[in-house]
């Protein structure tokens, strides 16, 4: 605990500096460097940080510093937030997808001499009122003082991962009075642990398919992204016709898609007619079992069962030991779940997402929920 903690009601939230923003990403590569040294992690975040996902103004950094003094290197605690476009789709006569704009949460973080003061929780809390357009909001608490200065003031939905349980975030609501904060939504995988003598199989070995497949470029997937944008927007507006409830979903296109990082994967792509069978995914070289993950899936009952057979070709190439895929749906599980997958609630990770409307979370489907969407 720090030892002379500030109130409360004498901080704020501000876009950080440069400065600030260098001395977050130092800060933060005690905790996610990842085998990377300080200098390195820097320079490899300030890089990611230009590519097309966080230019142009779509990555803020903000920190929570005292209002006498907000350019201060020795502030409080800091996160990210990067503009997202999503979609939205109400049951009625129109359900027909509408474009929203959103924001993804990420590297919240407090240095550990300064923990335990409630400043992670005050930064979230005061998160709201700089993403959320202020109409939307219950009042501003007199007790905290002045609201933050500076505001985006957009935003129609806001979304992070939380790595320490559903209830924290949950409390961080934008009054310190009840009003709920992020609210986690359904956190679940599906994986496959590769058996050792999947492990032995011939890998030179072609498998057999009545599918033709092929492997996308760059570029190639760029043009997979765009169309699939389309279809997420046709399939969200079948959704709240079916299910009668709002459907909300994160496009894929604008370098979301391929925000991975370094370690961007290869695209599997069903040629045939109508919407092809593709999935997208990166390595996990750091967890406990080698793990591919995939970050986007679009798949059928009938493709899937090919689509399993050449993930699991290409992880046994990398002596990958799981494959781990977020969200799937439920008809996907079932087929899934007779070759072998087992679908399980997430431990971490966990899925979490703030409504900025009139509607209540338990009316909201968050639609393709899978790890494109992590930040």
């Amino acid at each position: 605990m720090s030892s002379n903690p500030i109130l409360l009601e004498n901080l704020s939230l501000f876009p950080a500096t440069p400065e600030q923003t260098l001395e977050c990403l130092k800060r933060t590569a005690i905790e996610w460097a990842n085998g990377f040294t300080t200098e390195d992690f820097v320079r490899r975040e300030t890089i990611l940080s230009l590519q097309e996902h966080g230019a142009e103004g779509k990555l803020t950094s903000w920190v929570i510093a005292p209002r006498a003094n907000p350019k201060t290197l020795d502030f409080m605690c800091s996160c990210d937030t990067f503009r997202r476009t999503a979609v939205v789709a109400r049951p009625g006569a129109d359900p027909k997808a509408k474009e929203i704009i959103a924001y993804g949460i990420a590297s919240v973080f407090t240095p550990p001499e300064k923990r335990r003061n409630g400043y992670a929780r005050h930064m979230m809390r005061l998160l709201h009122w700089v993403l959320a357009p202020w109409s939307t909001l219950p009042p501003f608490p007199k007790a905290w003082g002045a609201p933050p200065a500076v505001a985006h003031g957009n935003a129609q939905l806001s979304i992070l991962y939380s790595d320490i349980g559903p209830n924290f975030y949950y409390t961080c609501g934008p009054d310190g009075n009840g009003t709920p904060g992020w609210v986690e939504c359904e956190s679940v995988e599906t994986s496959l642990v590769l058996s050792s003598e999947r492990m032995r199989e011939n890998v030179s070995a072609p498998h057999k398919s009545s599918h033709s497949w092929m492997w996308l470029g760059e570029d190639d997937m760029k043009y997979v992204w765009e169309q699939d944008v389309e279809w997420m927007k046709a399939d969200l507006a079948a959704s709240a016709s079916s299910t009668s409830r709002l459907q909300v979903a994160f496009l894929t296109d604008k370098g979301v898609g391929a925000s991975q990082g370094a370690t961007l994967h290869d695209v599997l792509e069903n040629i045939g007619s109508g919407r092809p069978t593709f999935a997208t995914w990166s390595l996990d070289t750091l967890a406990s079992s080698r793990t591919l993950i995939l970050t986007r899936l679009r798949a059928t009952r009938v493709t899937f069962p090919a689509l399993v057979e050449r993930l699991i070709e290409f992880a046994r190439r990398c002596d990958v030991v799981k494959i781990e895929i977020w969200g799937m749906n439920t008809e996907l599980q079932e087929v899934a779940g007779g070759l072998g997958w087992e679908t399980t609630r997430r431990a971490s990770h966990l899925a979490s997402m703030k409504w900025y409307g009139k509607e209540v979370s338990d009316e909201i489907d968050w639609a393709f929920n899978e790890r494109f969407c992590w930040v």
